[in-house]
């Protein structure tokens, strides 16, 4: 009888502990749930030339954000012709993530779910895809590096995903045809139409060049933007436009100083 009392006891033991952690597993994905539907509700979110988010969802398996993109900005085929890039990318970018961030991310480890972020274009409609399983989520999110080495990762990560975009017209004489990173800036390498264009006229004009570039980054409000500044100045890189003739060579720098952009970020 004795025997028989404490196999039952541990089978109410196991029970016991297998329903609560079917308890425990269900007030998890209660509170994503709730989690992701409030924050479904503020969409759509504007996110600047990038783009939108239209959509944030949890369908039990991945919280999944779509995004509508400006394909000026996002080169859908490039990002589809680079998943692995993309894929490293997005894990690198939630390496040392803020305390808010981090919380909703380990609820949705716990929940066994994965990320999932979603791109469409906005005129052609094209979609790429890209998911990271609750594992690769949670490999990210603790990594072990410390937080300037972390924003140095994520400043190189951002280049090489904004090189997927370029060369990119800014504007009818001038094309960023691709970004650099050095020991003290990060470099927009611009070429001049000298047909269309003096470059001398830059040098001499230099005043005004430079507030038209600090007056554009401060109107870009968006996330990426203003994550874009904030680790250049966390890695303590200017921001550099160089402007090269495309007939004489001739360069001429266009400098925005890490105190500028520090500036930048306290108005926003």
């Amino acid at each position: 009888m004795r025997n028989l009392l404490k196999r039952f006891n541990g089978v109410m033991l196991i029970f016991s502990l297998s329903l609560l952690v079917m308890l425990t597993t269900s007030c998890r994905d209660a509170k994503l749930k709730v989690a992701i539907e409030s924050a479904n509700k503020q969409c759509p979110v504007k996110m600047g030339e990038f783009g939108k988010i239209t959509s944030i969802v949890y369908d039990g398996r991945n919280v999944i954000y779509t995004f509508n993109v400006d394909e000026i900005y996002t080169n859908i085929k490039a990002l589809k012709e680079q998943p692995e890039n993309l894929k490293s990318s997005m894990a690198i970018m939630f390496q040392n993530p803020n305390k808010e961030v981090k919380t909703l991310l380990d609820l949705i480890v716990k929940c066994n779910a994965g990320l999932q972020m979603v791109y469409v274009g906005k005129n052609s409609g094209d979609k790429v895809e890209c998911e990271l399983t609750a594992g690769e989520l949670n490999e990210a999110i603790n990594a072990n590096i410390n937080s300037s080495k972390s924003d140095l990762i994520k400043l190189e990560t951002q280049i090489k995903m904004a090189n997927l975009q370029f060369p990119l017209k800014a504007s009818e004489e001038i094309t960023i045809e691709k970004m650099e990173l050095s020991n003290e800036a990060v470099i927009y390498l611009c070429s001049v139409d000298e047909k269309a264009c003096n470059i001398d006229l830059i040098e001499e004009n230099h005043e005004t060049v430079k507030q038209g570039i600090v007056d554009e980054l401060s109107n870009k409000t968006d996330q990426p933007t203003q994550l874009f500044i904030k680790y250049c100045t966390d890695c303590n890189r200017n921001i550099v436009y160089r402007y090269i003739g495309n007939q004489s060579g001739t360069q001429y720098d266009v400098v925005v100083t890490v105190p500028e952009l520090k500036e930048l970020l306290k108005n926003k």
